[in-house]
């Protein structure tokens, strides 16, 4: 670790030296400071057109980023150097993040706009419930519906169909330029199969589904935040991402997970970017003696789920303009709220080593170099816990994950087509840790590579946008990994270290080896296509097909943990 604390204080010192510029993030009129959620279609468009050196300094290594970052790199694109479906795309992103031009569509009076349910609903214009500005004191606020309703029928391993709707209601808005607010509030409901939602990522977060109703899943994400000049601060309950990865599956920190409640502050000056935060996690239930523990999640006698902690700072610094470098200093602690990591600026594995190796320290490191304009390479890589003596020889508690992928812009003259490839690897008992409420895990959902220690993937990606209206998806990804084996009454016979929730057979078992993918094999091949189409603005249908083969090498055991899936699902949502 002295070693790893050395590259972590050279690098920090190559970027003080790096030039300072005071970057003025201080929102204009009407452009705000708060964020654009993880997801949002401008955000595959900014990485189209950073790749294509079209802009410079979008990063993905830190989301998310705010309407007005948004807005500061699409303005600065030479539209001449634009197809015409990339100049619609960045007319209509400049139109709903600066606001300008104001005029909208309204379905309650308002400044500058349009009667919705009159003429204004089958236009291009951005659509809301209402809005409101203030020059004088560069202040607004932004009122939206959300809507979707998707029917999705199962294709295997049974036939089954579920209508699955969704409606709430979106909020932001800026006040004096410095202040922003951002409030999402959604609820889901399930008509038809169950289990068909439930298969859902997005939806099987929600606890109260999963485990209680089976009906409805509610969601919240919020944040008011403070921003003057190049410095900001921000309490939160979103999505955040850390590391860079082309499919969101980073493995440092995933925004695919029960979305985190924080507090954060950050800098962004000329080349460098740091961001300290402390978020809330849940962890798992434990239960006092005599208590069920099949009411795992309930609140009834016995059980108690601890208070779970992720403190993470991370610095990121341009070289040039087309080299991204960063480093990420993590600990999970639980228990207890801890004061030792509440200082943003301090190397967090020596705090956790000083009292007493309690807790969960990681290191993790990310690079996205431009190599030319229309080709970009990016790589992670993520430290749980290494001991220097024993690094090649297998030893089981030498962690590690990484992950390395590229993306080519504009193939062949193709202009308005990506092609993009990850290839990802987690070591054996990656994210796993001897304290089982210190894994690196939030509500029972790895806060980092979705594949889980002792696997591996191969993920491929072709996506065309034509137009501001049409885009296309096609998805290919292949995972291997090695399955801890179980007997026939489920009791553990072999740990290939392929649950983060288990660290070793014996915890003193100190001398066992291992071998990435031992265990029961399994390979996993997945299809997933996506079309969207944007009748108009706030207004899009989609059409999805899922296929998932399994194949187990030596043969299925009584209970597989991987099966076959697929679904067709078709549906529309509404921003308005």
């Amino acid at each position: 670790m002295r070693l790893l604390l050395s590259v972590f204080t050279f690098c920090a010192t190559i970027a003080s030296t790096l030039p300072l510029y005071a970057q003025h993030l201080t929102s204009l009129a009407h452009r705000g400071i708060v964020q654009v959620p993880i997801g949002e279609e401008v955000y595959p468009f900014l990485r189209h057109l950073s790749v294509q050196g079209l802009i410079d300094g979008f990063s993905e290594a830190e989301l998310p980023i705010t309407e007005n970052g948004v807005v500061t790199l699409l303005e600065s694109v030479d539209s001449t150097k634009l197809s015409s479906g990339e100049n619609a795309l960045r007319r209509k992103f400049l139109r709903t993040y600066s606001r300008e031009p104001y005029n909208a569509v309204t379905i309650f009076p308002a400044q500058d706009a349009d009667p919705l349910f009159f003429e204004g609903i089958s236009t291009d214009k951005d659509k809301y419930i209402y809005r409101w500005k203030d020059d004088s004191t560069l202040s607004d606020l932004q009122l939206h519906t959300i809507a979707s309703l998707e029917y999705r029928q199962r294709t295997k391993p049974t036939s089954a169909h579920a209508e699955l709707g969704l409606i709430g209601g979106r909020i932001t808005g800026t006040l004096s330029g410095h202040v922003g607010f951002f409030m999402e509030t959604t609820n889901g409901q399930n008509f038809g199969d169950s289990s068909i939602a439930a298969e859902d990522p997005s939806i099987a977060q929600n606890k109260n589904f999963a485990l209680y109703t089976h009906t409805f899943y509610d969601n919240t994400s919020a944040e008011i935040n403070y921003n003057y000049d190049w410095f900001t601060a921000k309490i939160a309950r979103e999505a955040i991402a850390f590391g860079g990865s082309y499919q969101g599956n980073n493995i440092i920190l995933s925004p695919n997970v029960q979305q985190p409640d924080f507090v954060s502050i950050a800098a962004h000056a000329g080349a460098v970017r740091y961001q300290a935060m402390v978020a809330s996690l849940l962890g798992e239930a434990r239960f006092s003696a005599g208590a069920d523990p099949t009411n795992s999640f309930a609140f009834g006698p016995g059980a108690y789920i601890d208070p779970k902690f992720l403190t993470l700072h991370d610095l990121t610094f341009l070289i040039g303009k087309d080299i991204e470098l960063g480093f990420t200093d993590m600990v999970i602690y639980s228990r207890r709220f801890d004061f030792a990591y509440l200082n943003p600026f301090t190397f967090l594995k020596t705090v956790e080593a000083s009292i007493n190796d309690r807790d969960n320290g990681l290191l993790g490191a990310h690079l996205r170099w431009r190599i030319t304009n229309g080709i970009e390479i990016r790589g992670q890589g993520l430290i749980d816990d290494v001991v220097a003596s024993k690094i090649g020889s297998g030893f089981w508690s030498n962690k590690f994950a990484w992950q390395l992928g590229g993306m080519w812009a504009a193939p062949f003259g193709l202009q308005d087509v990506d092609v993009s490839f990850e290839h990802t690897r987690v070591e054996p008992y990656t994210y796993s840790h001897f304290n089982s409420q210190n894994t690196f895990s939030t509500s029972g959902q790895i806060l980092g590579a979705a594949i889980g220690p002792n696997a591996m993937s191969y993920w491929g990606q072709i996506r065309w946008a034509p137009s501001e209206k049409l885009s296309l998806e096609l998805d290919l990804t292949l995972v291997k990994r090695g399955e801890n084996i179980y007997d026939s009454t489920g009791k553990l016979i072999y740990n290939a270290g392929a649950n983060f929730e288990l660290s070793t057979v014996n915890p003193d078992d100190g001398i066992r080896t291992y071998k990435i993918l031992n265990g029961r094999r399994v390979n996993a091949l997945i299809l997933d296509a996506t079309m969207q189409y944007e009748l108009w603005r706030g207004l899009k249908f989609f059409v999805r097909g899922y296929s998932k083969s399994v194949n187990y090498l030596e043969g299925a055991p009584l209970n597989p943990q991987e099966k076959p899936y697929g679904f067709f699902g078709i549906g529309g949502r509404l921003l308005f």
